[in-house]
């Protein structure tokens, strides 16, 4: 369940909270680490490793 007026639009744009498996994978270019992230989360991402905010697509890899 997305909370607040930036969960509700990305909600809206995704059709919904319910597609789980819709995910989003990033690179983290301090430290290498791959990682998946919802697309309804894509704002704020940090390395779950590292801590950084330095993400990548890592399909652009």
């Amino acid at each position: 369940m997305s909370v607040g007026l930036l969960g509700s639009i990305a909600d809206a744009i995704s059709g919904g909270s319910d597609g789980d498996d819709d995910v989003f994978t990033y690179e983290c270019a301090s430290c290498g680490t791959e990682f998946d992230r919802p697309k309804t989360r894509m704002i704020g991402v940090r390395c779950p490793n590292c801590r950084s905010m330095d993400v990548r697509d890592a399909s652009d890899a």
